[in-house]
């Protein structure tokens, strides 16, 4: 497995920060790498996953919130993108699964405000936790490849949450 953990420090409030991670239509604006939301048939709505292998009344702890659709630009290969979110701690932790192609990941943001005299500031922290290699037609992308593509993913993401919530602030 590998993990990439980073974080930036976001001169936006908590508040403006939890939206641009939690609206699509926010997020569209942001992400650069969005090139459009993939259209559901007539009559889908986002689903919502239930699982009927656990007991009745047992609460299924990985039942996806929301799950997002996108056309989507790694590197310069339009792929697309599902971000099923997993759970949403009082807008302090978001937990999802992403999958980008056939590149399979679990992320975790988490917000911390850090606000001071000087005004409001967030800490937002991106966690990443991808399989060693990648299968893609024929062939495997091996360790270091894939780990130059999950720190890549986090410090694009992470750079553009701050340029849009700090362009708003």
């Amino acid at each position: 497995m590998i993990t990439v953990a980073l974080s930036a420090t976001i001169g936006a409030s908590h508040e403006r920060v939890w939206r641009a991670l939690v609206d699509p239509s926010e997020r569209v604006i942001w992400d650069e790498r969005i090139l459009g939301e993939v259209a559901r048939p007539l009559g889908i709505q986002a689903r919502t996953r239930k699982r009927t292998d656990r007991p009745r009344g047992v609460p299924d702890k990985q039942a996806v919130i929301r799950e997002t659709r996108w056309r989507f630009k790694l590197g310069s290969v339009p792929l697309v993108m599902q971000d099923e979110i997993i759970a949403a701690d009082r807008h302090d932790r978001l937990v999802s699964r992403i999958s980008i192609g056939s590149m399979h990941f679990d992320q975790t943001l988490t917000l911390h405000t850090e606000d001071d005299e000087s005004g409001p500031r967030t800490r937002l922290g991106m966690k990443l936790i991808a399989q060693n290699s990648i299968v893609v037609i024929g062939e495997v992308v091996q360790r270091v490849d894939v780990q130059k593509i999950v720190i890549e993913y986090v410090d694009t993401t992470l750079r553009q949450v701050q340029k849009y919530c700090e362009a708003e602030a």
